[in-house]
């Protein structure tokens, strides 16, 4: 029932985490997006609730990283058996982003509505969790 000798996980599965890593890449490339609208236009910034200031070498580096990362998803998208690394550190980082989030809506920083993408992350970062516990050991 394998797509693959040796695979020991369903073809359903395979293609579920595929596209879940693909949907996670791709979310974090509308992030970095959004990163550059929020951190290039004050008008906007203003529109929606976040900060009038923003560090133009830290939004830079955020979105480098977000770029960086969603690239890795993409790379376990294409080959679920390998960088299972990049996945544990998506289990931490992306709940972490819905921390930060949170966080900053409990201290009036950004309107609570701003934390809704943020739970995206978390989701995420519960699946990538159920990856990683459901493939263990398990050679896709």
């Amino acid at each position: 029932m394998a797509s693959e000798p040796g695979q020991l996980i369903s073809e359903t599965s395979t293609l579920y985490y595929k596209g879940l890593f693909l949907a996670a890449a791709a979310w974090n490339m509308f992030a970095v997006a959004a990163l550059t609208l929020l951190s290039t236009n004050p008008t906007f910034r203003s529109e929606v609730g976040f900060p009038a200031s923003s560090d133009a070498m830290i939004s830079q580096l955020l979105g480098s990283c977000l770029f960086a990362f969603g690239l890795g998803y993409y790379w376990v998208s294409r080959d679920l058996s390998r960088n299972r690394d990049l996945v544990t550190l998506g289990v931490i980082g992306k709940p972490l982003v819905f921390v930060v989030f949170f966080g900053h809506a409990v201290a009036h920083d950004i309107p609570p509505l701003m934390v809704l993408p943020s739970i995206v992350d978390l989701l995420f970062g519960v699946l990538f969790l159920e990856f990683l516990v459901r493939t263990r050991g398990k050679a896709q």
